[in-house]
């Protein structure tokens, strides 16, 4: 029997996904990235796919914390097949950035031209293995040029298209200590996607994600001026997600009525 205080709350999404908020600057879906009908969704010919799927390594939280398992991260889905499906939609030409992936696991899956190995130096040593005399300060970041779609016509640049100079491919961010990680065991701090998406897209362009996880690619690319497309089917996450961005677009309409 179920007590009168028991909240009835579907954990799955439904097929399609449910649009959670959705403005002029952003569209947050609480939905599976893998579901067909919630890729449909995504526009054709945006401008750039950055994302941080699960690594397939059973992520494990650490330290007391009571972070779920990520899903998806068992191993047994074949992300770059899935991310491929995502980088059909993008637009000729355009970049990816995909952390965690080597471009020899990604090229082909997401036909990508043109590519580069980025190293965020997290400016920290991380548990990894204990036994071992180093630990983890970095991880790495596929950047990929998308090659020609034939369904759109028109010849592949080599990646070109920035908004900023060309520059180094070791990016220093500080992450944030274990002590502070209270939202998502995996996120990334918005500066280091700030710094990615500047350099590929220009104002007003179409930012995707579909592992979005707390949202902080869709901070980024508002307070840089760009738009968001996010899925993420942990639905406390894709909540969290909401609360973010929404904030991050009322900053950015403060800055542009300053």
């Amino acid at each position: 029997m179920t007590s009168p205080d028991t909240l009835d709350i579907t954990l799955t999404p439904p097929p399609g996904g449910q649009i959670l908020h959705q403005s002029d600057r952003a569209t947050i879906i609480w939905g599976d990235c893998r579901d067909p009908d919630v890729i449909a969704q995504v526009p054709l010919d945006y401008d750039l796919l950055c994302t941080d799927p699960p690594y397939g390594v059973g992520w494990q939280s650490s330290r007391g914390k009571n972070f779920a398992k990520i899903e998806g991260d068992d191993g047994a889905t074949d992300w770059p097949g899935v991310l491929r499906l995502w980088a059909r939609r993008l637009r000729n030409s355009r970049h990816v950035y995909v952390f965690g992936y080597s471009s020899d696991e990604l090229t082909e899956p997401l036909g990508l031209g043109p590519t580069a190995e980025i190293i965020w130096d997290k400016r920290a040593i991380g548990m990894g293995n204990l036994s071992m005399p180093w630990g983890p300060g970095h991880e790495v970041i596929t950047f990929g040029v998308s090659n020609v779609n034939p369904k759109h016509g028109g010849k592949a640049r080599q990646g070109g298209l920035t908004a900023r100079m060309r520059q180094g491919s070791v990016i220093r961010v500080p992450r944030k200590n274990a002590t502070a990680v209270t939202r998502h065991p995996t996120e990334k701090p918005w500066p280091l996607l700030a710094q990615l998406i500047e350099s590929s897209t220009m104002r007003g362009d179409l930012v995707v994600d579909p592992c979005a996880g707390s949202g902080s690619t869709g901070v980024a690319a508002v307070l840089e001026g760009r738009r968001c497309f996010l899925v993420e089917v942990d639905r406390q996450y894709a909540e969290l997600a909401v609360q973010r961005v929404q904030a991050a677009e009322r900053l950015a309409r403060q800055m542009e009525a300053s």
